[in-house]
């Protein structure tokens, strides 16, 4: 789970606090109030009207009985508890809770402020990150293979720490290896999928690959990436993955000698991704492509057109024999999208630590951008408006792509952003509804519930 939220009170969980003389006495006040055994409580719940919705938990001042829920709101008692007889005084009868002060603003604020990263743990990790990824890790990797030696061409760091949108510790990052083709671009085809909406295949790579062959400069990474082409030509996805692979676990296996256990760097596969594990840091390594071209129709072109997309070896979930399908990326035009957008980012942060409070596994962290992405678009929320509106709008379009079935990818409407079967959808869709029932009745009265609810004290 991501992020832990830090109390800002004294406090501890609900408790009564009574003298022992008193103990007697509150039985009989418990008593006279009539309240039902557990059997007995189900059936006036389900009367309706018996205890008006609310818990019997109830409090006392002289003859006035009022009944309270777990969350503190209060309502005149039914009127056959109002008629019971006065009890002498028993002493107080109190109730201890953590609470988030303010407004519904100045608590979403408060919990938003608690996600927010520390700059010294920002600064202590990038320091680490940097030595180990500039020094050791991108020079390791040109020593084990000239393929890469030649087709390199910088870094990109992306994932949520690099936008604005991380809300727990910055100890996951996410690294594409930007390489190069060692042709002109122009040599190969860049084809849509329509099997695969959001993906495309690289068509003649093969014949473009062999323009270099006789070239001195390139003749010994030929061979290398040969072997990233099918009988087809198309560029293989497994195979630039299984070559990154390889050359990553040459690279961890030289750079552990000699180093103690605690220094030591475990290789994992993940996806597209090899995951370096150094410590409790985790860094996704992806090969990717990158082109400063238009994508080809029906993906959207973004505009302007000033930054570079990327193609992804990402591998199709239960699609094997597909080997020549390359996931479209746009993170360099989504984060200048977000960019300086008021409270959206913001709202999409509160989502995602509402989402892992509430145990929303199927409810990944892209799915939200992506209907912030969509929503932002279309006009559902500007970013101009107080966080608790931008929070509110943004959850009920999230449950209402979930209710439709389709959340589509920003830059290809054809794509699927949902990744759960349908009984976990309308679950999850239904959870969400009865959620929003419960923020909105809490609102204005009880808005340190809402904050609860997000982020536990």
């Amino acid at each position: 789970m991501e992020g832990q939220c830090r109390s800002q009170q004294e406090a501890g969980s609900m408790h009564f606090i009574f003298s022992k003389r008193s103990y007697f006495t509150a039985l009989l006040l418990l008593a006279a109030l009539e309240l039902p055994a557990p059997a007995d409580a189900k059936r006036n719940l389900e009367k309706g009207e018996k205890h008006h919705g609310l818990s019997p938990l109830c409090k006392v001042e002289t003859h006035e009985v009022l009944i309270c829920d777990i969350m503190g709101n209060t309502a005149a008692a039914p009127a056959e508890v109002q008629q019971a007889p006065a009890l002498p005084d028993i002493g107080k009868l109190e109730i201890s809770r953590k609470k988030y002060p303010g407004t519904i603003v100045q608590v979403l604020e408060n919990v938003n402020g608690q996600l927010k990263l520390k700059e010294d743990e920002i600064k202590n990790t990038n320091r680490l990150i940097d030595e180990l990824v500039k020094k050791d890790l991108i020079e390791g990797l040109k020593k084990k293979s000239k393929a890469f030696e030649l087709i390199y061409q910088k870094i990109v760091w992306t994932g949520s720490s690099y936008e604005g949108l991380k809300i727990s510790h910055p100890d996951e990052f996410d690294l594409n290896i930007v390489l190069r083709f060692p042709f002109k671009s122009d040599l190969i085809k860049i084809s849509p999928r329509n099997d695969v909406p959001g993906f495309v295949t690289i068509k003649n790579f093969k014949k473009a690959l062999d323009t270099i062959e006789a070239d001195p400069k390139w003749r010994p990474a030929y061979t290398e990436l040969l072997k990233w082409a099918d009988d087809s030509g198309n560029l293989l996805t497994n195979k630039v993955r299984e070559w990154m692979e390889s050359i990553v676990v040459k690279f961890s296996n030289e750079y552990n000698v000699g180093k103690p256990e605690n220094k030591k760097i475990i290789v994992r596969k993940s996806g597209p991704a090899m995951t370096l594990w150094l410590g409790k840091l985790s860094i996704d390594v992806v090969p990717v492509f990158g082109f400063t071209s238009p994508p080809p129709s029906p993906i959207r072109v973004p505009k302007p057109m000033n930054r570079e997309w990327f193609i992804v070896p990402k591998p199709l979930k239960g699609q094997t024999d597909i080997k020549d399908a390359w996931r479209v990326s746009f993170y360099e035009f989504e984060k200048d999208i977000l960019r300086d957008y008021g409270t959206i980012k913001p709202a999409i942060k509160l989502i995602k630590k509402l989402r892992d409070t509430q145990d929303w596994k199927s409810l990944y962290s892209y799915a939200i951008k992506s209907a912030a992405l969509w929503m932002k678009e279309e006009g559902g929320i500007s970013g101009n408006e107080k966080i608790d509106i931008t929070f509110l709008k943004l959850l009920k379009g999230i449950q209402t792509y979930l209710d439709k079935g389709f959340l589509p990818f920003y830059w290809e409407k054809r794509a699927n952003m949902l990744r759960m079967n349908d009984v976990e959808r309308k679950n999850l869709a239904n959870r969400i509804a009865r959620l929003i029932i419960k923020i909105e009745e809490n609102w204005v009265s009880n808005p340190s519930y809402i904050g609860e609810l997000i982020c536990k004290l």
